[in-house]
């Protein structure tokens, strides 16, 4: 069988940061909470990023450039990409890919990156395609140019902007897919909707730093799909159930890297004491980067393997509950070493 995985991943983390103590002024509207919001939202990263490098829309922006640089990395050029997964509109322009290349324009939903990877995975293994190309991109920290964010809601600080890319093939691989599971549970989808609406605390504008008026928000007056997420067995059931179609056993697992939803690493963590496969194998920054939407898990990725937490011959495990409940979870073996560790050698 054909060997299908990540040809190219890179990775984008905004320069700007927005420290926990900028949004200090949301401590009226995170009293207004019910207490177990108060407890999921008092535990906010120490720090998101937020796109300013270019006026414009911040998530295609992001997207182009993070596209541009999955081609500079592996060296192809526009005529090497036989299909695009991604949400920038300009970006066959930009890029200069052909206009008979196909693109396949996916929101941001938490389970697009993960979703998309197994839509690539189809193609090249079909024969469809050679290489497809993944642009990931979100622009969550709220504020103009593309912001969704009502930076007067408690929500807010758990939100940060980035981007990530990836290059799907047969060919100089980095890691190679073992296995893909999904499933979905639309009674959640109400949860993370957007609507046009005027801010949640227009008192707080002012300390926000935005303008009191109406605009396109997510609305997050129900919440429900963290409790979906973080019921006991809830992780561990879907990593059984996608270890499966690899036939590999739980304990098989070496990294778990869990979607940035919010406070539910405890039952997470817990999850997986209960499997026997330790807190350790548990990775996630969100408490470093928030949750930027669709790109979590492949910036995560990325980072652990630079910083060698992934290794050659790891098993990995890309889990993502996504507004819906739209759960995706990839199951890869990374294949190469740290960039890092290639330049020593």
């Amino acid at each position: 069988m054909m060997k299908v995985g990540f040809e190219t991943l890179v990775r984008y983390v905004p320069e700007e940061v927005l420290t926990k103590e900028h949004f200090e002024y949301l401590k009226p509207a995170l009293a207004k909470l019910p207490p177990f919001l108060q407890e999921q939202f008092s535990i906010v990263p120490n720090e998101v990023r937020k796109y300013k490098h270019k006026d414009g829309d911040r998530a295609e922006l992001m997207a182009i450039a993070i596209a541009q640089e999955a081609l500079d990395r592996s060296g192809l050029a526009p005529s090497d990409i036989d299909y695009v997964i991604g949400a920038a509109a300009s970006l066959h322009k930009e890029l200069g890919l052909d206009l008979d290349t196909p693109m396949l324009n996916i929101g941001n939903c938490c389970a697009s990156f993960v979703d998309a990877c197994h839509l690539a995975w189809n193609l090249v293994a079909s024969g469809e395609c050679r290489r497809v190309l993944i642009v990931a991109s979100a622009a969550l920290a709220g504020g103009p140019n593309g912001g969704t964010t009502d930076l007067t809601m408690a929500i807010a600080p758990i939100f940060g902007d980035g981007a990530a890319a990836a290059i799907v093939s047969s060919q100089n691989l980095k890691c190679e897919f073992l296995s893909y599971y999904g499933e979905t549970d639309g009674t959640c989808y109400r949860s993370a909707r957007g609507e046009v609406r005027p801010l949640a605390n227009p008192e707080l504008a002012e300390a926000a730093c935005v303008p009191c008026g109406v605009g396109p928000y997510f609305c997050m007056d129900d919440i429900s799909y963290i409790e979906v997420a973080s019921a006991k067995g809830y992780l561990r059931n879907s990593l059984e159930k996608a270890l499966q179609k690899a036939d590999l056993p739980l304990s098989a697992l070496d990294v778990v890297i869990c979607h940035h939803l919010g406070d539910c690493e405890a039952s997470w963590i817990q999850d997986l004491v209960d499997a026997g496969l330790g807190a350790e194998a548990f990775q996630n920054l969100r408490l470093k980067t928030g949750n930027t939407g669709h790109t979590d898990l492949p910036t995560d990725l990325a980072q652990f393997v630079e910083d060698g937490l992934v290794k050659p011959g790891s098993i990995v495990a890309l889990w993502v509950p996504g507004s819906g409940i739209s759960l995706g979870c990839l199951v890869l073996r990374w294949l190469v070493g740290s960039p890092r560790e290639e330049a020593r050698t």
